[in-house]
């Protein structure tokens, strides 16, 4: 197929160059990907980290693996299965309550000034930066979740690593939207987020965020209650 295509008989500056004018809509770059390998090859070494050095560059590595969750994180939200909604309150029935990744809507930008809102003070020298507030809004059930997607810059070396690993905290089966990860803590159960959230007349948190082994966040907020 790649050498059927007029593409290929055009440099790979041409064709990077066109490539970028599909930046609008990441998916469309996820498309071009599948249409042979030198294609694949170009989007995952150079626009992806292109995008990534643009919107993320100080959580830029040079592997492509880790520029393509990057840039997933980026410009998806994690849907509200995996931002633990399923788990806790049972599928919807609602044919347009997004549940998958998808892609995010608003600002793609992540900024640590979200993430200091959100961790406990004894964490908030860690760099964990989130996507800016409100997120996607879905409608579920009795309430409206606003979903936020993050990652902590350096994980494994960041305070709420050391507590979750010390205190030996179990993980549960609420699967990363970023990469392959099956299993994430739970930030409020472990006491990483911020004091005051929180909880609804039924008993459901403001505020929960689970956190992977590569430190990609996934979460959702709720209206604050009337009776707080």
């Amino acid at each position: 197929m790649e050498e059927d295509c007029g593409f290929s008989m055009l440099n790979d500056d041409i064709v990077l160059a066109v490539f970028a004018k599909l930046e609008d809509d990441p998916r469309h770059w996820a498309r071009v990907a599948c249409v042979c390998t030198r294609f694949s090859s170009l989007i995952r070494h150079f626009c992806w980290k292109t995008k990534c050095s643009q919107t993320l560059p100080s959580l830029l590595s040079d592997s492509p693996a880790t520029c393509a969750s990057l840039l997933k994180l980026a410009v998806c939200c994690p849907g509200l299965r995996h931002a633990g909604i399923a788990a806790d309150r049972g599928a919807s029935k609602n044919p347009k309550t997004s549940r998958k990744p998808h892609l995010a809507r608003g600002n793609w930008d992540l900024r640590r000034e979200q993430g200091c809102k959100l961790l406990a003070r004894q964490f908030r020298d860690d760099c964990l930066y989130l996507c800016d507030w409100p997120g996607c809004v879905h409608p579920h059930k009795k309430r409206k979740y606003m979903l936020f997607r993050g990652i902590f810059k350096d994980f494994k070396t960041s305070r709420v690593w050391t507590s979750l690993d010390g205190d030996k905290r179990k993980k549960l089966p609420v699967e990363c939207a970023f990469c392959t990860c099956r299993y994430t803590w739970d930030l409020h159960s472990a006491f990483c987020l911020r004091r005051g959230f929180r909880y609804q007349i039924d008993g459901e948190p403001v505020v929960r965020a689970y956190v992977c082994e590569n430190g990609h966040v996934s979460g959702a907020w709720t209206d604050v209650p009337l009776f707080s």
